[in-house]
C-alpha cells in the first residue's frame, strides 16, 4: 500500500509540474531561500551521475525490486522499520523506473540549497534507506541489551 501511494503521488506531481510549468522551468522560489521549483529532466542517477545509462538503470531497478519482494516476504510482521523502509524504496524505484522506461529520463523538480534537484520518488528512496538504517541500528542496540 505504501509503495502504491509513493508511485501515485510521484506520478501526479510529475504530471502536474510538466503540464503547468513545462520542462525546463525555473528556478522559482516557493519558500524564502529554502525551497525552489526547478523542473528538469534527468537521464542519469542521483546527483546527475551516469547520464544516458537508461537500460542499465532499468536492469538495476528490476534486480533491486525483485530482491525487495523476495526479502519483504521473509520479514517478521513486527519489523515495521524494515517493512516501511523497503516499501518506500520499492515505490520510489517503480516510479523512477516507469519514467525511465516510458520517457528515457525522470522529471526532477524539487530544489533545496546545496542539494541536487530531486522528485517524490527520490525522496521516498532516501527516506526509505534512512528508515532501514535507523531500524538496523535500533535492532542491534536492543539485541545487545537483551
Amino acid at each position: 500500500m505504501i509503495a502504491a501511494v509513493v508511485v501515485i503521488v510521484d506520478r501526479i506531481t510529475k504530471i502536474y509540474v510538466e503540464r503547468h510549468f513545462g520542462v525546463p522551468y525555473g528556478p522559482r522560489q516557493v519558500l524564502d531561500h529554502v525551497l525552489y521549483l526547478t523542473v528538469t529532466r534527468n537521464a542519469g542517477a542521483a546527483f546527475g551521475l551516469f547520464q544516458n545509462f537508461t537500460l542499465g538503470f532499468l536492469l538495476i531497478s528490476a534486480v533491486v525490486m525483485v530482491a525487495i519482494l523476495f526479502y519483504y516476504g521473509r520479514l517478521p510482521a513486527r519489523d515495521w522499520p524494515a517493512r516501511l523502509g523497503l516499501a518506500l524504496v520499492f515505490g520510489g524505484a517503480i516510479a523512477n523506473a516507469y519514467d525511465r522506461g516510458v520517457k528515457g529520463s525522470v522529471v526532477d523538480f524539487i530544489q533545496v540549497p546545496h542539494w541536487p534537484i530531486f522528485n517524490v520518488a527520490d525522496s521516498a528512496i532516501t527516506v526509505g534507506v534512512a528508515v532501514l538504517l535507523v531500524g538496523t541500528v535500533w535492532r542491534s542496540g536492543r539485541s545487545r541489551r537483551a
